[in-house]
């Protein structure tokens, strides 16, 4: 069997990947706290405050809602630029065949140490911090059936 896509990764993916990491573990709820916090602390002092600590209570407000998310999402852009580009890969029966500007490379299945579902996304670990990701535009109505054919390939 031979499965063959197109890398179609935008910033939103990443960004979505990082999002949830982060509200998936302690530090999110430390944002929420003290985003909650901040915006009590603004209604109580925004009144009597000068301009300066006004700014400041503003600023606090929106770091974690707002200044936050951009500042992954425009790091998420940064790191696509830094991609390659283009990506093609196939999986068959020796291993995934990925293709890029012209070069190609072929990592054996016993080369792939994982793969696992994320929300909209397979991803494809070729060791602990380096891997592929396949969004389900890409994917299609295959999602599920690749995966399989991936879990059997690794666990194989």
């Amino acid at each position: 069997m031979e499965y063959c896509f197109k890398s179609d990764v935008k910033p939103a993916d990443l960004w979505k990947i990082a999002m949830k990491r982060i509200y998936k573990n302690f530090t999110g709820i430390i944002n929420a706290v003290f985003t909650v916090a901040m915006i009590l602390l603004t209604i109580k002092f925004f009144g009597t405050a000068n301009g300066f600590i006004k700014a400041v209570l503003i600023f606090a407000v929106i770091l974690f809602p707002i200044l936050q998310p951009l500042a992954i999402y425009s790091r998420s852009v940064r790191q696509l630029e830094d991609l390659p580009g283009e990506m093609v890969m196939r999986f068959d029966d020796k291993g995934v065949c990925v293709e890029c500007k012209g070069t190609s490379a072929t990592l054996p299945w016993k080369r792939i140490k994982n793969a696992y579902k994320r929300d909209g996304m397979v991803v494809v670990m070729s060791d602990d911090r380096h891997g592929y990701m396949l969004t389900d535009r890409v994917l299609g109505a295959k999602k599920d059936e690749f995966f399989e054919y991936l879990r059997s390939k690794i666990n194989g």
